[in-house]
């Protein structure tokens, strides 16, 4: 399977971390970024995914919902395993397992050590807002899958 994991886009400020909405410009490069991970996936004859789960987070929620429009998604669900401070981040347990390829949209540096775990190595793959990478996942375990693109920073505008 295919896994790609999402970093929500840029967020503002709210009472809570868990109320935070995107930002304008946020939203914007969160868009861009869609164009050329679309773009990629054409380029390398990668099927779009077809699922996408999230943090029940606003700003992630708000993410998947711009990934669900602009690539017509036909499932976008919030998951609670993938919020800020749960354990067990690395089993995969918010994972689909009859999808070919689907979106995971989360956080840091959480994303960054199911990168780091799943894909056995030392070196820190950290996502900026609106970054992401694609994981061919064999398993959900310590060297069960194998990075095949990385876009640390999103698409710039």
């Amino acid at each position: 399977m295919l896994v790609t994991l999402w970093r929500h886009g840029e967020a503002g400020y709210a009472a809570s971390d868990a109320e935070r909405s995107l930002t304008a410009r946020g939203e914007a490069h969160i868009k861009s970024s869609v164009a050329a991970y679309h773009s990629w996936c054409c380029n390398a004859n990668v099927r779009l995914p077809t699922y996408c789960v999230h943090s029940p987070l606003v700003r992630t929620a708000q993410t998947a919902n711009i990934l669900g429009a602009d690539l017509s998604l036909p499932q976008v669900v919030a998951d609670d395993r993938l919020a800020p401070g749960e354990h067990n981040y690395t089993q995969g347990l918010f994972l689909a397992d009859d999808v070919d390829h689907q979106f995971v949209v989360g956080h840091q540096p959480y994303l960054s050590e199911l990168i780091n775990v799943w894909c056995d190595t030392a070196h820190h793959h950290g996502l900026s807002p609106s970054g992401f990478a694609v994981i061919r996942l064999l398993m959900p375990a310590r060297g069960g899958g194998e990075l095949i693109h990385y876009m640390p920073e999103g698409f710039s505008l």
